[in-house]
């Protein structure tokens, strides 16, 4: 799921989980919107890199006329949201400006993991499905991990920047959602965190999170599905 720039990276990552000597090479690629961080690293599929055609490409209609707009689809072919057993296709308001965002649901033989590394609210998210709570949502989908979008901490953390151009729930609001951690709750682990988010150090801001049984997902971490 999603192209990064630190691809090549991150497949060595993987294969050295997997107690390879070497990168895995994806049969497929998921990819939850259009924003720069997450399909920066589709070229490296390409003739220079990977050398690969025709890898399945799962993606909304909108983010595939896109790229193909941006002729980064030559490595591809696009099959559509419901190619995949076990992956479901969450939709999600964020900056649509050139085309729209899910979150990805994954179902595996006994539990679920959402990913949600982007959304602008959780106001518009609930209201989008008609819930009233996180906690909700994430019952109506049975989710037993979520990684959350923990992009910010704060409203205040980009001095000089309007903050409301670029919106992501913060840390804070979730957590004042969420509270402490309760039985029956899922877990919950904050991802895609800025390189401002005073949560990547060991100080109070991560603290808040960890002491109400919440986490932060880790390179390298896995969960048994």
């Amino acid at each position: 799921m999603e192209a990064t720039k630190a691809l090549s990276e991150q497949l060595w990552t993987w294969g050295r989980s997997e107690g390879l000597g070497a990168p895995i090479v994806p049969d497929m690629v998921a990819l939850t919107h259009l924003h720069l961080g997450h399909i920066q690293g589709l070229g490296e599929f390409g003739t220079e890199v990977m050398g690969r055609s025709g890898t399945p490409l799962l993606a909304s209609e909108g983010v595939v006329a896109e790229l193909a707009n941006r002729r980064l689809l030559s490595p591809f072919e696009a099959v559509g949201l419901d190619a995949v057993d076990g992956v479901r296709f969450v939709r999600v308001p964020h900056r649509d400006e050139h085309g729209d965002t899910h979150a990805l649901l994954f179902e595996g033989a006994s539990r679920r993991l959402l990913f949600l590394p982007d959304h602008d609210t959780w106001a518009q998210t609930l209201d989008l499905h008609g819930v009233e709570s996180v906690r909700d949502w994430l019952s109506a989908l049975r989710v037993d991990v979520a990684l959350l979008d923990g992009t910010f901490w704060s409203g205040a953390e980009l001095p000089g920047r309007d903050m409301s151009h670029i919106p992501h729930p913060t840390v804070q609001d979730t957590l004042e959602r969420l509270g402490a951690r309760a039985p029956g709750d899922p877990e919950v682990h904050f991802t895609h965190l800025n390189h401002s988010n005073p949560c990547l150090e060991n100080g109070a801001e991560r603290q808040a999170v960890l002491d109400r049984g919440w986490g932060f997902a880790s390179l390298g971490q896995q969960w048994d599905l």
